[in-house]
């Protein structure tokens, strides 16, 4: 009996009191940890936060709050997941009719990376479903890095109003990798 009250009284402490608003958490400003992607280490800045993945996806972050647009990150291993070419080719594929497009190649440190920006209509759903979903005004702001262990892909699609705020973190994101490992157990490994 002894127990019943006690478990009942912390499940009502738990229950808000009428008239009271439950309190919100505060969003925490502490950057995600270094991610490993195939060969390369990323470093988020507070900007992002960690978001669920899928199977075929390594590492997701959102930016700045659970709902934000989420980057997410491929690598296939070694001669997988096709090169840039192919890729960039792909992506504007997602697109309906002729986006705008627009890719450049940068280096960060000695890391040659491939940047690109379309814009237009999404054509949304999974990637081999014949029927997709044409949602227009959207952007994809994408990076390829090339490794000899297998290129990683990062891949942003949303609202273009949304993402051209963002794209300069995105690109800082980019930047972040690093071909080399920082302490394994400050890691999450992909």
């Amino acid at each position: 009996m002894k127990s019943l009250i006690v478990a009942l009284a912390i499940s009502t402490s738990l229950i808000p009191a009428r008239g009271t608003k439950e309190k919100k958490p505060i969003p925490t400003t502490k950057a995600p940890a270094p991610t490993q992607v195939g060969n390369f280490i990323f470093k988020p800045d507070s900007k992002w936060i960690s978001a669920p993945n899928t199977p075929m996806v390594k590492a997701s972050l959102a930016h700045t709050k659970k709902t934000g647009p989420v980057v997410k990150f491929y690598h296939f291993g070694q001669g997988q997941g096709g090169g840039v070419q192919a890729n960039l080719k792909r992506w504007k594929g997602q697109f309906q009719g002729s986006p705008k497009f627009s890719s450049s190649e940068k280096t960060f440190g000695k890391q040659k990376v491939t940047l690109v920006t379309i814009n237009g209509t999404y054509l949304s759903g999974p990637p081999f479903a014949r029927k997709k979903t044409p949602i227009p005004n959207q952007t994809l702001l994408g990076a390829i890095i090339p490794h000899p262990s297998g290129d990683v892909f990062l891949k942003m699609t949303g609202a273009t109003k949304d993402l051209e705020k963002i794209s300069s973190d995105f690109e800082k994101l980019v930047s972040s990798a690093s071909p080399t490992l920082p302490k394994k157990s400050s890691l999450k490994n992909k």
